[in-house]
């Protein structure tokens, strides 16, 4: 049984340079700050250390996406793709890549998503959530969504620092504590953005567009119960779209989610409750979390040996077909 894990991220300079956490490392954590710009032997001895056979790589939040020129962003995501295919080609049987994308033009998105997919070999695409205060429910991106669904390439949603408003009105006191980071708000910023998309009508008119989150879902397994409820009562006086479908069906039949820096057995028994084990994938959120602890979490929960072959590497496996080595899919 394989084990592919696909949050698992990197640094690239020009783009990372003026990073926060990458810049704390270096001066905090030599050994995380080494493993975060490693793309070759020590990112493999890693990955050999654990048993994990395949990593989807992409580039370290925020990315692209707080480039505020909309020129340069798209010139560094084609620029970082071009050098991500390179340590693909390098390790073919051992790395993928998740397409970097420049959110500040949506168009130009799309058409960079379009290259990185068929004529850089790259998997899919990753967002690294809102873009200056812009949401992915704009129509705006509908061509990029529109292409990712003709290609049959999924999107990876990957949380940020909450919008600038929020951080103020929620977090502004308890900066200091990372409240607005990965322990709350990241989850509560990406989950929000979720349900901005799946009530927007996104999903009913790109039927079979298919997103990936991370972290066992950012809380939505655990509220799905309560979002279907009482979706459409907004006691506003005003009408819902009126979705096809309850919300939660779409996180069954549109997402897939990971289990990236969450090794926690009660929410994994939620998640897989919720959501069903042909939608959770194993991840680890290298380097910020352990591939040791994530792999020995992903052997150690009690599973049926179906469920675990699904979340270790056939989900994935199905998802992202013939982008990834035909080796993996061998018993």
């Amino acid at each position: 049984m394989s084990l592919i894990a696909l949050e698992e991220h990197y640094a690239w300079d020009p783009a990372s340079s003026d990073n926060v956490v990458a810049t704390w490392l270096r001066s905090n954590d030599p050994t995380a700050y080494a493993r975060l710009y490693d793309r070759g032997s020590l990112r493999l001895e890693q990955m050999d250390a654990a048993g994990i056979d395949f990593q989807i790589l992409s580039l370290f939040d925020p990315g692209v996406q707080d480039e505020p020129d909309a020129t340069r962003a798209v010139d560094l995501a084609r620029s970082a793709n071009d050098d991500l295919a390179e340590s693909v080609r390098a390790h073919p049987n051992r790395f993928g890549g998740f397409a970097t994308l420049a959110t500040q033009d949506p168009d130009a998105a799309a058409r960079e998503f379009e290259r990185a997919v068929t004529e850089l070999g790259l998997v899919g695409g990753l967002v690294n959530g809102h873009c200056q205060g812009r949401y992915l429910d704009d129509p705006a991106y509908e061509p990029l969504f529109a292409c990712a669904e003709s290609l049959g390439a999924p999107i990876y949603l990957h949380p940020t620092t909450p919008h600038p408003a929020v951080m103020d009105a929620w977090f502004a006191p308890y900066v200091s504590d990372g409240m607005h980071l990965a322990s709350w708000g990241f989850a509560a910023e990406t989950g929000t953005h979720v349900l901005r998309l799946v009530y927007s009508g996104l999903f009913d008119k790109f039927p079979g567009l298919q997103m990936i989150i991370g972290h066992l879902g950012e809380m939505l397994p655990f509220a799905a119960y309560r979002i279907d409820r009482y979706y459409g009562l907004g006691g506003g006086g005003g009408s819902s779209r009126g979705l096809q479908r309850l919300p939660s069906e779409y996180l069954r039949s549109n997402f897939h989610v990971t289990t990236s820096g969450n090794f926690c057995a009660p929410a994994f028994a939620c998640t897989l409750e919720v959501l069903g084990a042909d939608r959770v994938m194993f991840s680890v959120d290298y380097p910020m979390d352990d591939n040791q602890v994530g792999a020995t979490f992903m052997a150690d929960y009690p599973m049926d040996d179906s469920a675990r072959q699904k979340v270790a590497s056939g989900n994935a496996i199905r998802l992202f077909g013939d982008r990834l080595p035909v080796e993996l899919g061998a018993s």
